[in-house]
C-alpha cells in the first residue's frame, strides 16, 4: 500500500524484519514525525498488531509462489524489485536504514534510485566489525560491504557517543557520523497517577537474555537486599538462550518465591510494571563477543516514569543517568555495589522518590520524542538539501 501524496516530504524506512519487539523505538520514531511520511520496506513484516504503520512494502506481501524466490533472491543479492517498484513510484526523498547490516542492502537501492542513504547504528551492528564474528557466516556479507556502505551513505547516526567513535574507528569519515540520542514519549511513559499504587518491593530489569544485559550481576543484587530483610519481588522481562542459567542462579541463591519471569511482554504491560516499580536495574557490561549497548531505551522509559535506575559505567548509560542525582552509576560486573546500592534505594523511600523526581525532569530536558525526532528530520532535510 502506497501513501498519498502530500506536501510532506517521503523517506523509505529500511528494516528487514519489521518489527520486533525489543525495537518498538523504531514505531515511536515513525509515529512521531511531523514534516515527513514514512513507508517501511521490509522483507518480514512481524507484530503488525502492536506497531501499526499505514505504509509498508513487504516481499512476504508478494503471492505465494513469488515470495520464497523474492525473499531468497533478496537474502542473497540484496536487490527487490518489489522495492525497486516502490521506490520508483513512491516518489522519496531519502532511505533510512536501522542498524548497519541493514544499510548495506539499502546502498544499492539508494544508489539507483539516485537517493540520499541515512543509517542510524544501534550498537551489534557496530561491535560485530571490531571483533572475530565479522568473519562468522552470519555477518560475512556485512563485514565485506561496510567499507563501500561508509562511501555511499550522507549520514550515520549514531545512538551513543561511543558508537560514534567506534564507527569513526572503523574508517567512517567523522563528518558523516552525529549522535542521535532515541527519545521517549513523555505522555505514555510518566509517573504514575493517583489510582496507580506503587510497589515498594518491586524491582524490574527488562531485555534479551543474553550476555550483554548483565542480568545475572541484577539477580546477584537482588539477593543481598532479600539478604537485608527488605519486601523484594524482582520481575525480568524478556527471553534468550541464558534463560535457564538464570534459573538456576535463582534457585541456587534462594529467590524463586521472590523473582519472576514473564517472558516478553508488549509495550503497554511494560509500562505499566515501570508505572509500579519501585527501582530498575541495568547492569550492561561489554559482552566477550564484544556486543555492548548503546542507549538503553527501557532505562528512558523508567525514568520517564519517575522511576530512579542502577546502571553500569556502559555504552550510552552514563548519558541517561546522572550519578548520585537520578540513579547510581557501577562498575560492569560489580555486584557488590550494584547491591548496596539496590538496598539504599529500596530502603529509603524519600530518597527513592527524590531521585525518581530528578530523573523525570532529565527526561524531559533531554530526551523528549518530539524533539529528538525533530532533530531527526532536521538531519533528513539537510542530507536531502544537500542531495539537490
Amino acid at each position: 500500500m502506497m501513501p498519498q501524496l502530500s506536501d510532506r516530504r517521503h523517506v523509505a524506512l529500511l528494516r528487514n524484519i519489521f518489527l520486533p519487539y525489543s525495537e518498538a523505538f523504531i514505531h515511536e520514531e515513525i509515529r512521531h514525525h511531523v514534516r515527513y511520511d514514512v513507508t517501511v520496506l521490509a522483507r518480514q513484516h512481524i507484530n503488525p498488531d502492536l506497531f501499526p504503520v499505514q505504509s509498508v512494502v513487504s516481499i512476504e506481501q508478494l503471492p505465494d509462489r513469488r515470495r520464497r524466490l523474492a525473499s531468497l533472491w533478496y537474502s542473497i543479492t540484496t536487490r527487490s524489485g518489489h522495492f525497486d517498484r516502490a521506490l520508483s513510484k513512491g516518489s522519496f526523498d531519502l532511505i533510512h536504514a536501522h542498524f548497519g547490516h541493514n544499510g548495506v542492502y539499502a546502498s544499492g537501492f539508494a544508489v539507483r534510485h539516485r537517493l540520499p542513504l541515512v543509517v542510524s547504528l544501534h550498537g551489534r551492528d557496530v561491535t560485530v566489525l571490531i571483533g572475530r564474528d565479522k568473519y562468522s557466516p552470519a555477518w560475512w556479507y556485512y563485514s565485506l560491504r561496510y567499507r563501500r556502505m561508509f562511501e555511499q551513505a550522507s549520514a550515520f547516526l549514531a545512538a551513543s557517543t561511543e558508537l560514534r567513535d567506534l564507527i569513526i574507528d572503523l574508517g567512517c569519515p567523522s563528518s558523516k557520523v552525529f549522535v542521535q540520542r532515541l527519545g521517549v514519549d513523555l505522555e505514555s511513559f510518566s509517573p504514575p497517577s493517583s489510582e496507580v499504587l506503587p510497589e515498594p518491593g518491586l524491582v524490574v530489569m527488562v531485555g534479551r537474555f543474553v550476555e550483554k544485559k548483565g542480568h545475572e550481576y541484577g539477580i546477584r543484587a537482588a539477593a543481598m537486599a532479600h539478604e537485608a530483610g527488605l519486601p523484594l519481588r524482582l520481575v525480568i522481562v524478556g527471553d534468550g538462550p541464558l534463560e535457564r542459567k538464570y534459573r538456576q542462579l535463582i534457585d541456587s541463591l534462594g529467590l524463586t518465591d521472590s523473582v519472576e519471569i514473564p517472558g516478553p511482554l508488549p509495550h503497554t504491560e511494560v509500562r505499566s510494571l515501570l508505572q509500579r516499580a519501585a527501582v530498575m536495574l541495568a547492569p550492561s557490561v561489554v559482552a566477550r563477543n564484544l556486543d555492548r549497548e548503546s542507549g538503553l531505551i527501557v532505562a528512558k522509559e523508567a525514568c520517564a516514569c519517575g522511576v530512579p535506575v542502577i546502571g553500569t559505567r556502559h555504552g550510552g548509560i552514563p548519558d541517561i543517568i546522572d550519578d548520585g542525582e537520578t540513579g547510581y552509576l557501577v562498575d560492569e560486573r560489580d555486584h557488590h555495589t550494584l547491591g548496596e546500592r539496590l538496598v539504599s534505594l529500596l530502603g529509603d523511600d524519600s530518597l527513592r522518590q527524590q531521585m525518581g523526581a530528578a530523573a523525570r525532569v532529565k527526561m524531559e530536558r533531554e530526551y523528549d520524542i518530539h524533539e529528538r525526532v525533530a532533530a531527526l528530520e532536521d538531519i533528513y532535510d539537510a542530507v536531502v538539501d544537500d542531495a539537490l
